[in-house]
Formats: C-alpha cells, structure tokens, sequence
C-alpha cells in the first residue's frame, strides 16, 4: 500500500517534514510523478548527512542518535520524523536547536556546490558528495520543479531555503567534476612546472593548434587545453614590463597530465602563476 501510494505522488506537492522540538519541513513541488527509488535514496541521504552533522558537531560522551522513520503516508504528502535519543541535551549544542543549524549547513553546502559561497564545507569525502547528488536527484531531474526547506518555531519560519530543478542540475554537474577529480590519479597532477609554448593558435573557441613544452614531464610538445576560459585569456596578458609578447615568455603552471598507452599526450592547464612568468632567455 506504501509503494502504491509512494508511485502514485504525480502533479502534486511532497512534503517531508522533521518534528524536532522545532520543525523542519522538506517540501518538494514536483511536475512529474517521483520515483519510489530516487524518493527512498534522497531520504536516506538526507538522513546519513545530518546524522553525521550531528557526530560531527558532538563529542564521543554525548550520546545523539538520530534517525528518519516514516511516520504517515497520505495523499499529496510524506510525513517524516526525526527521533533522537538525547533530546533534552541537543538544544543546549546549538543556537536555535540542531535542525535550524542543520538547515543551515544545508544550505551553505548547497550554496557552495552552486559557486556562491567560497567557504567549503569540512571534511567533504567522496561518499559525501554522491550522497548530496542523491538528495537533489528527486528535483534535479524534473524540470520546472522546486524543494522549498523550511525551520519553523511555534509555527514562525526562521530559517528558509529554496532549491530548483536548475539549480539542482548544477550542483550535480558540480558534483561530478569533484568526484571525478577526487578519482584522478596523484601522480597524474604536476604543480608550479615551467612551460613554454611550441607552438600557439589561443582562439578563444577553440583549444586546437596550441603545443607546449614542459622539460620535466616530457621533451616532446604536447598539446594544451585549459581548465577554464580565465586561466587562457590571463596568459594572453603578462606583465608589460617582462618586454616579450607572451608566446615567448616562461609560464609558471599546474597541470594535469592526459597519456594514451601510459605516454603523455596533453596538458590540462589547472593554474597559472603570473608572478613568476619570466624570460626564458635570461641567464
């Protein structure tokens, strides 16, 4: 009866909401119908953050456990409540109680995920970001759609944050360049190397034409991109005072190393450090 009901939340409002000595309310305004899985892994998710927020935030001798159990499965809504084992000692942690400031880290992570905010959240693992991607997998994958959360005391908001279904979609794209940085070899990733250029075409459109020599990585000319437009137009521009155009300047650079066949093939310029570009025919 649960999964028939769970199936059947097409064109209408889903509403998680965490009674907590304050209350915290997940609505998420979907277009399409939510699916029984993306639903069950965006709760389960939301719970193992927040429950590692709270380990996070509390020392061995406080005994807080937490967990999300589902309370009441109606139409248009999902009823879901957090039962901890300490609750008188939790609002004595945090200022406003540990669900108002868990909505918070919420929405600093979002807000960060998004490039809003330059403050990363702490100790940030892999599993951490696939769980994120999982919380917002519900909205992220239907357009027009929207997660409104919501802290109330005594039926007054006092903390609010609202996500939509592009915003959403970003913080997966977000997401899945961080994963795929975190499984990017080590080794693979060389800092403040010299590079010089073989050879230079720097169309703003296009990545082709432009070769480079590092010595310490290899003496062969390897074709360069880079890992953003900013990165490309500052090396177009150095120092006047260096007295050479910038194809025949020294770069200061981070780079991440492409191979075929375990050769190196490409760089992926990650930084420049203008500081130090020089002239390599100085002695």
């Amino acid at each position: 009866m649960i999964n028939r009901a769970l199936n059947s939340l097409e064109n209408m409002s889903t509403v998680i909401e965490i009674d907590f000595s304050k209350r915290l309310e997940i609505k998420i305004d979907n277009k399409q119908p939510v699916g029984l899985e993306d639903l069950s892994l965006s709760l389960l998710s939301f719970n193992k953050q927040f429950h590692k927020f709270v380990e996070s935030e509390t020392d061995a001798l406080t005994d807080i456990g937490s967990e999300l159990l589902i309370k009441e499965v109606r139409k248009g809504s999902i009823i879901v409540e957090l039962v901890s084992q300490s609750a008188p000692i939790v609002p004595l942690l945090w200022d406003g109680g540990s669900l108002a400031q868990w909505a918070s880290v919420v929405q600093n992570t979002c807000n960060w995920l998004l490039g809003k905010s330059d403050n990363s959240p702490k100790n940030l693992t892999k599993q951490d970001l696939q769980e994120w991607n999982k919380i917002v997998e519900p909205i992220a994958k239907d357009n027009g759609s929207q997660m409104n959360i919501n802290v109330s005391d005594g039926g007054k908001v006092i903390n609010q944050f609202i996500l939509s279904s592009n915003e959403a979609a970003a913080i997966q794209n977000r997401i899945g360049r961080l994963v795929e940085d975190i499984d990017t070899p080590v080794e693979n990733r060389h800092l403040k190397k010299v590079m010089y250029w073989y050879q230079t075409k720097f169309d703003r459109n296009s990545d082709t034409g432009n070769k480079a020599i590092i010595d310490d990585i290899s003496k062969s000319a390897l074709k360069v991109i880079f890992e953003n437009n900013a990165l490309k137009e500052e090396m177009l521009h150095p120092d006047p005072s260096l007295g050479k155009p910038w194809q025949e300047l020294a770069f200061i650079v981070d780079v991440e190393v492409q191979t075929v066949r375990g050769k190196p093939k490409m760089y992926n310029v990650l930084n420049y450090y203008p500081e130090y570009t020089f002239d390599p025919d100085e002695p």
